[in-house]
C-alpha cells in the first residue's frame, strides 16, 4: 500500500438516473460529453483519473490549485452546447492506494463536500481554501460548517464564485449548515414592571447590549431587526437559535419599582440546550449608564469563558456626555421611531425635538431626527426630496459633534458615494464604521455600492454575511433580489423581492425592480398588473408605460408619459426620471434619454449611481457620452472580500506559554479556585497575575480551551474522586456535583456527558459493578 497527501475530486452528473428514464439518447449523449471533456482537462491538468461509476468520477492530483482550475474549466465546458449539469467536491487530505482502490479520510471528506453541491458548482473544503489564498483569481465564499457522514468534527465548506460558477444562496444551505459557537441573538429584554411606559427602556437596554456584543469582531451578533422579530413570541429557544443560526441566546428582563431597578440577563446555550450563567444587577433607575456598561462587561466576560479567547475591551459602551433624563428621552423617542408606522415616527421625533432643545449637541438625538425624516421619505409620508432635505441639518450636526460614531461614518459613506461620487472617501468612511463596530448596515453599504459599480459577485459576498446577521430583513431581501436582477437572474432576484413581505407599501423599491425584472422576461402582461397594483402614483404610471409599450399599446403608453412628464417639474423628479430614461431606450431613443441623463447628471441626483448596471439600459450603457459620464461617477479600484480582522499576534513565545500553562495548572492543583461556583476569568486572571485577554489566549493557545472547559476538567475530576469516597455516600449526584464547584445541574449533566460519554448515573453504576 501507498499513502500520499493528494487533491481529490469526486462529480456526478445531477438527475442521471430520471433522464435515463425519460430520455435514453440525451443520457447517452451527455455522458459521452463528459468522458471526453474530462479525459482531456485531467490530460491538461496532471490529473489522474482513477475510476467511472455510473454517471460519477473519482480522480486526484498533486496539486490542489490545479484541481479547482480542472473544475473550473470542466464546469465552463459543460454548460457549452449541450448543457451536462454535474456536481464537483474536492479536498486536500491523506489517501491511501493498493493495488485495487483507493480509500482513506481525504477520499470520503471529498465525497460528501460532493454531496452537498448543485448542478454547476465547485465545492471545497476549509483545507482546500486556505491553498487558494495567494490567487485572488479564484474567488469563494464560505458556506458555513457541516457535520458530515463519517467525519468527526465539522467542515467548513466553500463555493467557488467566480468564473460564472453558480454557487447557491445561504438560505437554501441552511437546512444542512451547522451553527457557529460565536454566533449568538440577544433577544428583546422583558419588561417585568407592570407598567407599559417602561417598554422603550427595556427596548434601548436590549439595542445598546447588541451594539456593544458587535463591536467584539470575532462574535457574530444578530442585528436589532431580526432580534426583535421574536419579541413577544413563545418560540422554544431551540427554534430561535435554528432559524437564526446561532449557538447562543441572551434574554434578559428589567423590572423597575419605586426607586430601584432590576436588570437581569441569562445566557442560553441553544445546541446543547442548557442555560449557562445567569445574573441580576440592582441599581437605581438613574445609574442606568453604569448598568449597561457594567451588563455588557459581564455578557462578554461569559461569552469568552464559554467560547474561547477573544479580546474584550475594558468599555464596550460609549456613554453620551448628556443627562439620564435626557438619554432616557433619546431612547422613548427611537422606541417610537422603530415602530415604523407615520404616527409612532411622528411621535419619536417630538420627544427627540424637546430632547434637542435642552441638549442640542446630543450627536444620538440628531440623528434619531435624521432617521425620522429619511423613515418618513422612503415609506411616502411625505414627499422624498422634501423628508432629506429637512433631514440633512440634523445629520450635519450629529456629524460636526460627534463624528466618529459608526452611524456617522456611516452617513458620511452614503454623502461620499451618492452626492459626491468620492468611491475612495465612500470606502473608507465605511472601513471606519467596520472598525468601531461591524454591523449589517456596513455589510449592506458595502452590497449597495459593489453592485453600483457592477462588482455583484463581490457585493453577494456581503450580502451573505448581512443575511446571516439579519435574516429577517427586508433591506436584505431586497439588495440580494437587486443583485441577482443586474446579474439577470430574473427568477432569482422575484424570488427574494417577493421574500420582502411589505414590498408595496414600505418598500416600493422592490416593487420597481420586481417589474423591471419582469419587463426583461417579456413578461408584459403581469408587469402591466404589478405596476397598477402599486401606491405611488409615480411608480404605477411610469411602470404602466413601460409595460404598455411591451405590449405594443402606444395610445395608452403615450398617454401615461404625458402624465410622467409633467412630474419631471416636482418633488417627484427623481423617480420620473428614471422611468422617462427607461422608456425612451426601450423604445431605442437613446438620445432623448440622453437628454435625460444630462439633466439628472447637472443635478447629481442618486439614481445616476445605478444607471451603469440596469440591464433594461443596455443599449444607452453602449453610447460613448453615457460611458464618459459614468466614469465621472466610478474612478476608483474597490474592495473584492468581506473586510476581515486578522488573528491578533501570539502573546507568548513557546517557553513562556509552557511555563505559563505550567502555573496556571499548579494553581488549579494546589489553591482549588474551581471549588467557588463564581470563579470567573477575571479572578483567575488576578491569581496568575495577568491582564484578562492574556489569561484567555493562554488557555487556548497552550491547551486549546476555553475557560469553562478548563475550570470544569477539574470540577469533574474532583466530583470523581469524592464519588469514589465511601465518605460521601450518603449525598446525592448534584450535591457532589455542587460541592465540586458546578453551579448548575444542567452545566454538569452536560459536561459530564461530553467528557465521559455517559451520564453521571451510569458512571456511578460502573463503579459497583
Amino acid at each position: 500500500m501507498k499513502r500520499q497527501l493528494a487533491a481529490v475530486m469526486f462529480t456526478d452528473i445531477v438527475g442521471y438516473t430520471s433522464l435515463m428514464q425519460r430520455n435514453e439518447k440525451e443520457a447517452s449523449a451527455m455522458r459521452t460529453k463528459h468522458r471526453k471533456v474530462f479525459n482531456s482537462l485531467h490530460e491538461k491538468y496532471h490529473g489522474n483519473l482513477l475510476q467511472y461509476f455510473g454517471d460519477g468520477t473519482l480522480s486526484v492530483f498533486t496539486s490542489g490549485v490545479e484541481a479547482v482550475r480542472c473544475a473550473i474549466e470542466i464546469q465552463q465546458a459543460m454548460n457549452r452546447g449541450l448543457v451536462v449539469p454535474i456536481r464537483v467536491g474536492i479536498h486536500i487530505g491523506d489517501i491511501v492506494f493498493d493495488d485495487t482502490e483507493i480509500f482513506g479520510d481525504g477520499v470520503n471528506v471529498a465525497s460528501r463536500i460532493e454531496s452537498q453541491g448543485m448542478a454547476g458548482s465547485v465545492f471545497i473544503s476549509g483545507k482546500l481554501n486556505d491553498e487558494l489564498k495567494n490567487h485572488p483569481e479564484i474567488e469563494t465564499k464560505s458556506l458555513g460548517y457541516y457535520k458530515l457522514k463519517n467525519v468527526t468534527s465539522p467542515l467548513e465548506i466553500f463555493a467557488i464564485t467566480s468564473h460564472d460558477l453558480a454557487s447557491p444562496e445561504l438560505d437554501a444551505m441552511s437546512g444542512k449548515r451547522l451553527r457557529s459557537k460565536n454566533a449568538i441573538a440577544v433577544l428583546p429584554f422583558k419588561n417585568q414592571s407592570g407598567d407599559a411606559d417602561n417598554e422603550y427602556l427595556c427596548d434601548g437596554i436590549t439595542e445598546v447590549i447588541i451594539n456593544a456584543l458587535a463591536r467584539i469582531k470575532e462574535l457574530k451578533v444578530t442585528s436589532r431587526t431580526s432580534s426583535f422579530f421574536y419579541k413577544d413570541t413563545n418560540l422554544p429557544l431551540s427554534k430561535i437559535g435554528e432559524e437564526l443560526g446561532v449557538a447562543i441566546i441572551l434574554e434578559g428582563s428589567v423590572r423597575i419599582s419605586k426607586n430601584r431597578m432590576r436588570v437581569s440577563v441569562t445566557l442560553n446555550d441553544v445546541k446543547e440546550d442548557f442555560q449557562f450563567w445567569s445574573e441580576s444587577l440592582d441599581r437605581s433607575p438613574d445609574d442606568i449608564f453604569e448598568v449597561e456598561d457594567e451588563v455588557s462587561i459581564l455578557i462578554a466576560d461569559r461569552l469568552r469563558e464559554h467560547i474561547g479567547h477573544f479580546d474584550v475591551e475594558e468599555k464596550l459602551i460609549a456613554t453620551p456626555d448628556v443627562s439620564v433624563g435626557a438619554y432616557k428621552s433619546y431612547l422613548k423617542g427611537r422606541y417610537h421611531l422603530l415602530k415604523m408606522n407615520q404616527q409612532d415616527i411622528r411621535t419619536g421625533m417630538d420627544v427627540l425635538k424637546k430632547t434637542l432643545e435642552s441638549d442640542p449637541d446630543f450627536a444620538e438625538a440628531n440623528l434619531g431626527m435624521h432617521l425620522g425624516y429619511t423613515l418618513l421619505g422612503t415609506l411616502g409620508f411625505m414627499p422624498a426630496m422634501e423628508a432629506f432635505q429637512a433631514g440633512y441639518p440634523y445629520l450635519q450636526k450629529a456629524i460636526e459633534t460627534n463624528p466618529e460614531l459608526p452611524e456617522c461614518q456611516l452617513q458620511m459613506s452614503y454623502i461620499r458615494f451618492l452626492a459626491e461620487w468620492d468611491l475612495k472617501a465612500s470606502y473608507e468612511h465605511l472601513q471606519r464604521a467596520f472598525e468601531k463596530r461591524p454591523t449589517v448596515d456596513y455589510y449592506q453599504s458595502m452590497a449597495s455600492i459593489l453592485s453600483a459599480e457592477g462588482n455583484s459577485k463581490a457585493a453577494l459576498n456581503y450580502i451573505n454575511t448581512a443575511l446571516q446577521l439579519d435574516p429577517h430583513s427586508n433591506i436584505n431581501f431586497h439588495l440580494t433580489g437587486f443583485i441577482h436582477y443586474i446579474e439577470e437572474d430574473y427568477d432569482e432576484a422575484i424570488r427574494w423581492f417577493k421574500k420582502n413581505k411589505a414590498v408595496q407599501d414600505r418598500f416600493i423599491v422592490s416593487a420597481l425592480y420586481w417589474g423591471q425584472a419582469l419587463v426583461a422576461q417579456g413578461k408584459f402582461k403581469e408587469a402591466l398588473q404589478l405596476y397598477a397594483s402599486l401606491k405611488d402614483p409615480i411608480a404605477r404610471v411610469g411602470g404602466m408605460a413601460v409595460a404598455y409599450t411591451g405590449l405594443g399599446r402606444k395610445e395608452d403608453a403615450a398617454t401615461l408619459e404625458e402624465e410622467l412628464a409633467k412630474a419631471l417639474d416636482t418633488a417627484s423628479e427623481e423617480r420620473a426620471m428614471l422611468f422617462m430614461i427607461i422608456l425612451k431606450t426601450f423604445r431605442g431613443q437613446i438620445g432623448e434619454a440622453l437628454d435625460i441623463v444630462r439633466k439628472a447628471f447637472e443635478k447629481r441626483l442618486v439614481m445616476l449611481v445605478y444607471l451603469n448596471v440596469d440591464p433594461l439600459l443596455k443599449p444607452l450603457q453602449k453610447d460613448e457620452e453615457f460611458k464618459s459620464l459614468m466614469s465621472q461617477i466610478f474612478r476608483t479600484e474597490t474592495p473584492q472580500n468581506v473586510t476581515r480582522r486578522k488573528y491578533q499576534q501570539p502573546l507568548f513565545d513557546h517557553a513562556e506559554l509552557k511555563e505559563k500553562v505550567s502555573i496556571a495548572k499548579k494553581i488549579m492543583e494546589e489553591e482549588k479556585p474551581f471549588l467557588n461556583p463564581d470563579l470567573s476569568l477575571r479572578d483567575f486572571s488576578a491569581l496568575l497575575n495577568l491582564p484578562v485577554n492574556y489569561t484567555s489566549q493562554l488557555l487556548n493557545e497552550g491547551m486549546d480551551m476555553n475557560f469553562s472547559e478548563f475550570v470544569n476538567t477539574y470540577r469533574l475530576e474532583h466530583f470523581k474522586s469524592l464519588l469514589a469516597d465511601g465518605s460521601k455516600a450518603h449525598l446525592t449526584l448534584l450535591a457532589l456535583a455542587y460541592e465540586s464547584g458546578f453551579n448548575s445541574k444542567s452545566v454538569f449533566n452536560t459536561f459530564f456527558k461530553k467528557r465521559m460519554g455517559m451520564t453521571p448515573r451510569a458512571y456511578q453504576k460502573t463503579l459497583t459493578n
